[in-house]
């Protein structure tokens, strides 16, 4: 079994009047230093929402957009195919569309186009709209611009993603990364959030929290500041939707109240998502706009077949990707790359993904296509993928992304060279022990600590996820008392421990069953407090995110 390093995150005994300790010490973890700030954590408003002309390009934005629909010009909103795309098209085009702007849209197959403008869309759209304006993508695109304008098209760029160094040269390019707007990590939704918000006030922002905070949580941008507000205040919109697109997939998906962030990141984000993996991702964009709910549910269940096809070729690549590696080799590296012919661009995301999170390295798969091979990158913290990416810049015909994720394509010959440059600059990047299993954990409390009241704290920290993670707490030395794999295919673990101060805790932890092939009799765990309801009675469980055996 692997050790995993368990690190507590930097925290410091503080006390905020009201709270429990343990609790002022989560919110200082979180770099909360102040009673003020805790409140406003802990209470997030949409009156905290920041000023939308305070984004670099929103005045030129605006009168752009207004003057082209008082002219009857066509305003073509050109999204990703992604969630967080779809999204950002849905909620420029309906707030668009309440102007009367004459409007079109563009979602690009990530199958025959790739991501971002290109050429071909960009001819196609000068025959039928004067006003291209990107949501989600965009920034990186300095010589698909060039022909919008060449073309007589007004070009205005908005996007999330880290900017180049040479930008477009649009009209207007609107980037949370350029300036200083105080949440420079809104997600492309986030972004057409400000331009609704720009154009139509609060009213419209009410209208669109729904589909901005489903991105925020898909794109796995920081649940801090405008984006902690966007989602608290948007979970509790889809609770009480009336828009049947979102009825229709809360419906298919069994999501029910009360809803949480890892709803959205693991129910409605990957139907979304589904549609621009396997088909096309138009289908995202129809569902949340339509009025009509029979139309709604037969889209719904068209994403649900996707997710599930996704879900079954996802496994496949991964265990193709798999037998491409051998544990010799990964001992003495620092970035898993892996290739395959003619793989699903829509899915080699995800199977890096995996990847990554197995070998706690930084993961890259490509779908190699003849003499080009398109690629998708993810990474583990003190890596920026991006960075790397940008020291190896000129063996890749373009790349762009985050910290944390990226994209690349790159000249098949060149593959050999690039693993070979990426594998110097990682290792150069960060100490050795950035590339050893590891995870955070908050505190250590007794188990008794967790009452109905303790539990009710921890509510007040939702939206958890990137940025904010779910608190994680740490008990060392539990003696087992019972231990035993539980599950259909005995995949999980349930296991009775008693901890240092003498209480009796039970415990579920979820694919780590063969733990108990060890018989093991000391565990440290990570865990967080879960009520577990059986028979008509509550208990408080620990579920279990990690395990050394001691």
């Amino acid at each position: 079994m692997t050790h995993t390093r368990f690190i507590q995150r930097s925290t410091e005994a503080v006390s905020y009047e009201g709270m429990p300790d343990w609790f002022s010490s989560l919110l200082a973890a979180r770099g909360i230093r102040t009673r003020d700030e805790a409140d406003r954590f802990l209470n997030p408003s949409l009156s905290d929402l920041h000023d939308p002309f305070l984004l670099d390009g929103m005045q030129q934005t605006v009168d752009l957009l207004k003057a082209a629909i008082a002219d009857g010009k066509t305003i073509l909103v050109y999204g990703d195919y992604d969630a967080d795309g779809v999204c950002a098209a849905s909620i420029l085009m309906e707030t668009l569309h309440d102007l009367g702007a004459s409007l079109a849209y563009r979602i690009p197959s990530r199958h025959t186009e790739g991501y971002g403008l290109n050429p071909e869309a960009i001819r196609e759209i000068a025959q039928k709209a004067q006003v291209l304006v990107t949501v989600d993508c965009g920034v990186s695109n300095v010589e698909e611009v060039a022909l919008a304008k060449e073309l007589g098209l007004t070009v205005i760029i908005t996007d999330h993603h880290q900017p180049p160094e040479v930008l477009p040269d649009a009209d207007v390019v609107m980037d949370p990364f350029l300036g200083n707007y105080p949440c420079p990590y809104l997600c492309g939704a986030g972004v057409a959030l400000k331009i609704c918000q720009a154009l139509q006030g609060m009213a419209g922002v009410e209208k669109r929290l729904d589909l901005a905070a489903i991105a925020t949580v898909a794109d796995v941008v920081p649940l801090l500041g405008e984006n902690r507000i966007i989602v608290r205040e948007g979970l509790a919109r889809i609770e009480t939707t009336s828009r049947p697109g979102l009825k229709a997939l809360l419906s298919i998906s069994a999501t029910q109240s009360p809803l949480s962030a890892d709803d959205l990141g693991f129910r409605i984000g990957p139907r979304l998502n589904a549609a621009g993996r396997l088909g096309d991702a138009r289908l995202g964009v129809h569902l949340l706009l339509t009025p009509d709910p029979a139309k709604a549910e037969n889209i719904a269940a068209m994403l649900e077949e996707a997710n599930r096809t996704r879900q079954r070729f996802e496994r496949e690549m991964t265990a193709e990707a798999l037998t491409q590696l051998s544990l010799e080799a990964l001992a003495a590296s620092h970035v898993v790359l892996v290739s395959g012919e003619d793989w699903n661009p829509g899915l080699i995301g995800l199977t890096a993904g995996r990847l990554c999170e197995r070998f706690h390295l930084p993961a890259i798969a490509l779908s190699v296509h003849g003499d080009t091979a398109v690629g998708s990158c993810r990474s583990i913290p003190g890596i920026n993928i991006y960075k790397m990416l940008q020291s190896c810049a000129d063996l890749l015909v373009r790349y762009g992304g985050h910290e944390q994720a990226a994209g690349l394509t790159v000249k098949t010959e060149n593959l050999p060279l690039l693993r070979e440059r990426l594998e110097k600059v990682i290792s150069e990047a960060a100490p050795e022990e950035t590339f050893l299993p590891s995870m955070e954990y908050d505190l250590i409390v007794p188990f008794r600590t967790w009452t109905r009241d303790s539990m009710a704290w921890l509510t007040r920290l939702e939206p958890t996820g990137c940025g904010n993670p779910a608190p994680l707490f740490l008990l060392e030395g539990a003696e087992v008392q019972a231990i035993r794999r539980v599950g259909k295919d005995g995949s999980h673990l349930k296991l009775t421990v008693i901890d240092e101060d003498l209480s009796v805790v039970e415990a579920i932890a979820f694919s780590q069953g063969d733990v108990a092939d060890e018989s093991p009799q000391k565990l440290d765990l990570l865990y967080r407090p879960v009520l577990n309801d059986f028979r008509g009675r509550t208990t408080i469980e620990a579920q279990v995110s990690a395990i050394n055996v001691t």
